[in-house]
Order: structure tokens, then sequence, then C-alpha cells
């Protein structure tokens, strides 16, 4: 496996370098790097990748780069953040364990582990041992509607129930936190919620996080979002960067259903995401929030390689183009899904994800197609 060190601590760099080489894995004195040069490194290779228009050079991104966070980490919190969002999950934080709040930080600025300083040797061959010979970290899907009646929490429920079947397993989390659509949408009738959940951040663990799971026939795991509206604000950003944190390493599949807005908590969710699925209709105003929220995304340095744009109820009359729409975005639409309000609607109401109740449907061949191209393995993207 590819590695890259970036640490202002020299010898310490030097004694991951040398267990990495003893693990069996890639990591040549040319990837170890200060803490700012790390991120301009990966920026250059990425530029001369396919991906990036220049020749085929992608078997130079490093698919692990492990961040030593020194006594004053906020250069080395500014690189784990911005490592995540040029190469998704392969960022691990090295680190001390006795500040809790700063392991949490680590995690919520997109580190996919943690690991002890004090027990490296241990901590290193568990953490590439899960990468390399069967735990996987898993792909965490976010997906937002850029406005109302766009149809994002039945997209999620769909993809997250074709993702269960196909892989046997796949959470699915409720962050439209006032709203809550998918419990009913799945005829699901949860005992516990995501309220739970961050009430016991400090202790969470598997079987806690199995047992707040709402199991569907599918294989779908639900975690709902809070029984009263009330509640929604004990859902924080760092609360919910554990319960993901968690899950990725339990679930091959981390759908997440958010709502239209840029709180705290939802901002954490699309940091964390490896695709954030912008789900629109083919109108003017669908259009112009879609415009706004690709801008947003920009200012919260999201890079436009994580987003795909989904066209959701297509061919309604009066509609604008595809053309026209990606025009206007200066981005394509990878996916279109076609209207289909009486399949959808008799879906909705029998408790019933469309894929089960209709899978000949075209909306629901459709939305097969969608998710078995999210689960195509993740390339080394931005």
């Amino acid at each position: 496996m590819r590695c890259s060190v970036a640490s202002d601590d020299v010898a310490l760099a030097n004694e991951i370098r040398e267990l990495l080489i003893q693990l069996g894995h890639d990591c040549p004195a040319s990837r170890m790097l200060r803490l700012d040069q790390i991120v301009p490194a990966i920026d250059a290779i990425l530029r001369t990748s396919p991906a990036g228009g220049g020749p085929a050079a992608a078997d130079d991104v490093p698919e692990i780069v492990l961040v030593v966070l020194p006594p004053n980490p906020e250069s080395a919190l500014l690189a784990v953040s911005a490592l995540r969002r040029r190469i998704g999950a392969g960022v691990l934080a090295v680190g001390s364990t006795s500040d809790t709040k700063l392991v949490l930080r680590a995690l919520r600025e997109g580190a996919t582990e943690y690991l002890d300083q004090s027990d490296l040797r241990s901590e290193l061959s568990g953490a590439m041992a899960r990468r390399g010979t069967g735990e996987r970290v898993g792909t965490v899907i976010a997906v937002m509607a850029a406005s109302g009646g766009s149809g994002g929490s039945t997209l999620a429920a769909s993809i997250a129930v074709v993702l269960a079947q196909k892989y046997n397993d796949c959470a699915l989390v409720d962050l439209n936190l006032e709203k809550g659509d998918l419990a009913p949408l799945l005829d699901l009738k949860p005992a516990f919620t995501l309220t739970d959940l961050c009430q016991h951040a400090d202790r969470l663990d598997l079987s806690l996080l199995q047992g707040c799971a709402a199991r569907h026939s599918s294989g779908v795991r639900l975690l709902a979002a809070p029984a009263r509206i009330a509640d929604a604000p004990q859902i924080t950003p760092s609360a919910l960067e554990s319960v993901l944190s968690l899950a990725v390493r339990h679930f091959p599949f981390v759908v997440v259903d958010l709502d239209h807005s840029f709180r705290p908590e939802q901002q954490a969710a699309m940091r964390r995401a490896d695709i954030l699925l912008l789900v629109m209709r083919l109108d003017f105003i669908s259009l112009r929030n879609t415009r706004r929220t690709l801008d947003f995304f920009q200012e919260m340095g999201i890079l436009r390689e994580r987003v795909r744009i989904v066209a959701n109820r297509c061919g309604q009359p009066g509609e604008i183009t595809g053309a026209q729409a990606e025009g206007s975005l200066g981005l394509k639409i990878a996916h279109f899904i076609p209207e289909d309000q009486r399949a959808v609607m008799r879906a909705s109401n029998n408790g019933v994800p469309v894929v089960l109740e209709s899978p000949s449907a075209k909306v629901s061949r459709a939305l097969v197609e969608l998710a078995t191209n999210l689960a195509a393995p993740k390339p080394a993207r931005g």
C-alpha cells in the first residue's frame, strides 16, 4: 500500500516509516514530508493524474497519509482536513490520546482513525491490516435535496436498500432531524434514535450502535432521527462524527440523508462524505438552489470531484433540458431518474421503498443503476 508521512518530528516520522516498511508497505523517503509540504505535494500529483487531465500518474497518489500531530496541532489539523478532501478515507492522525477533545477534533476534521503515539507499532499494524486484509473502511454517501419536492429522502432510502441487498449490510442515517421521513418510508418504528447514540457518545461501541439501529427486512440498519423535534440540538457535530467514524468501520456503506441546511452537524456529515449526491429537479427554482449549494460547497472546501448531481423526477412537461441545466451549473449531471409519481406514491403510502414495491418500474431500474454506480471502487480523488 502506498504511504506518505507528514510530520515536523523527523525522528518520529522515520520510526513510522520503518514500521510501515516492516509491515510490507511502500513508503519511500520522497514521501516523508513536513506538515506544510504535504498538501501542495498531493495537489501537484493530482494535477498530473488522469482525473486532472495530465499524464497517467495515479499510482503516485498515496493511498494512506499519516499525519503526526505536534504539541501545537492547528497546522496538522488543517492538513488533515485538506487531505481528507483530496484523498478520501486514507488519512490517519497520530498523536497522544490523553486529550480526548483533540482526538475528536482530528476525527471531525476528517481523520479516518486516530492512532495512539505511545503504542505505535500495535496501532499502526492494526490500522494497516484493516485496510489491506479485510476490514475495509466503508463509503459514506450523503444525499441532499436542493429544494423541497426533489425526493432526496426517497432516493436515500432506495439507495440504502439496494446496497444492503447487494452487500448484506448498509447503515442509513436520518439527518433530516426535524422531519425524520426515513422511518415511515421503511415502515419502521424505532425504539431508539440518533439521540440515544449521541447522549452516550463517550461510551459508543458496536453493540450500542447496533442496539440503536432499527433493522429493515432488506438488511438496512436505520439510525433514525430524534422522536421529538426538541431533541434535534442533541445531535452535535462531535457526537455525530463519533457515530459516523464507528459506522464506517462496521458497514460497507453508510448513507446519510441530509436536510437542506448548513447547520454544524450537517456540515460535519458533508465533510465526512466520500460522495455527496445533490438531488435536483429540472426547474428554475431547483436549478438556482443547486447552483447556490455548489457555491457553498466550494466555500467549505469540498472539491467538485466529490459531488454528483442527480436530476430526479425527470420527464415532466415544461421542464428545462439536462443540457441547459449542465450549462448553467458548469457540471455534468451524473444520473437522471424518471418521474413515476404513481409508483413512488404507492410505495411511500405502503411504507415500502419503490425498488422493492415496484422493481420493474423505470424509476426503480434507474435507482438500482444509481446505487450500483455509487458502489464502484473509490478512485483516488479530491
